[in-house]
């Protein structure tokens, strides 16, 4: 028995076009709780009846939420009151968790990779991108960071591991370990795999904050501009065991420069070229 195609004929196969039409209208997450991380369940009428995917009648459920409806304890008709009000426009986000476990994470921005680095990318004191201990024995490292597009606007937040996708945004989009948040068709402005328990990954950055714009692709340069036409060009720049990696500071840059301490660059106009550049602390 093909169980790919309903009585009807119509493919399990959802047309990206529609998804992304029933991501839009649901928030970019689960109408009942708001998670993230999502199946698409056909309402009214159920698969096995439908002959079309109509966005209008297929909303977004967690596996949480789908598993309860499939055994009983939450009707159809509850989903469907849900999907008039989805808990994503409620409370204006998204959520979901990242899988971070007890060892020291190693985060990537394009070429520029850190680990056992507090702070990543701080732009005038305050922190971008950040990473704190366990707060208890055993438990897990905390990731905090604040993504904008390049106009300056919120893109998504984490929070303690917890990632918060806005829900005016275009298109967010959660397949298998990978987070893609597209300003319109083909134009992605944010990238995010996740490789479980220690691993996170910035595939495309393309952000304004305070300014200062930040940009990198998977596997090249990050660079970043300030608001004097300062110019940071990283091709490939570890940071390991510091305190802070990279700070934007009013005059220029901060960057680690071995045994614990900073360099600071200041000029009213400056390129810096990093290439292949590993920083050790020996502190």
């Amino acid at each position: 028995m093909d169980t790919s195609k309903n009585r009807h004929g119509l493919s399990r196969t959802i047309r990206e076009s529609v998804k992304r039409e029933i991501r839009q209208r649901c928030g970019f997450g689960c109408v009942k709780c708001g998670c993230a991380v999502y199946q698409y369940e056909h309402v009214d009428p159920e698969f096995s009846d439908a002959k079309i995917h109509d966005p209008e009648r297929i909303v977004l459920l967690c596996g949480g939420c789908h598993d309860l409806v499939n055994r009983g304890l939450l009707s159809k008709e509850s989903i469907k009151q849900c999907s008039m009000n989805p808990k994503c426009f409620q409370t204006g986000f998204s959520f979901g968790p990242f899988d971070i476990g007890t060892c020291d994470p190693e985060i990537t921005l394009g070429t520029y990779k850190c680990k056992k680095v507090k702070t990543l990318i701080s732009v005038y004191g305050e922190p971008v991108l950040s990473v704190a201990p366990p707060e208890f024995e055993h438990g897990p490292f905390i990731i905090n960071a604040y993504m904008s597009d390049r106009e300056g606007n919120e893109l998504l937040r984490i929070e303690r591991n917890e990632w918060k996708s806005r829900s005016e945004n275009w298109d967010v989009e959660v397949v298998g370990n990978r987070i893609t948040i597209r300003k319109k068709l083909g134009d992605i402005a944010l990238a995010i795999r996740s490789e479980p328990p220690s691993k996170l990954v910035f595939e495309r950055v393309n952000m304004l904050f305070k300014g200062v714009k930040i940009s990198c692709k998977d596997s090249e340069h990050i660079t970043v501009v300030t608001p004097r036409g300062q110019f940071l060009y990283a091709n490939a720049m570890e940071v390991y065991d510091y305190d802070k990696g990279l700070n934007i500071i009013e005059n220029g840059f901060e960057l680690p420069s071995g045994g614990g301490k900073h360099s600071r660059i200041s000029f009213g106009r400056c390129i810096i070229d990093c290439n292949s550049v590993s920083i050790k602390s020996n502190q």
